[in-house]
């Protein structure tokens, strides 16, 4: 039987965030952000439902703040 990867915990990227090889915890975390913005522009450029258009927005908008949110806690570590 194959072992199920589990889904990583938000305490768990905290701490990738925090530690010693934060940079390459951020370009990983940023890389799986930065797909999930590719296939979301891809569904909207093909057209959406106007109800499945105001879901996929919100979930854009909540994608780009993830981003954000990454690049805050990796220059928050960095700080002295």
């Amino acid at each position: 039987m194959e072992a199920v990867k589990r889904p990583l915990q938000l305490l768990e990227i905290e701490k990738e965030l925090s530690g010693p090889d934060r940079r390459d915890a951020l370009r990983r975390h940023d890389a799986v952000l930065a797909g999930l913005e590719k296939r979301i522009a891809d569904a909207m450029d093909a057209g959406l439902s106007p109800e499945e258009y105001s879901k996929t927005e919100r979930l854009r908008e909540a994608n780009v703040l993830a981003r954000k949110l990454l690049r805050l806690a990796v220059r928050e570590a960095d700080e002295p």
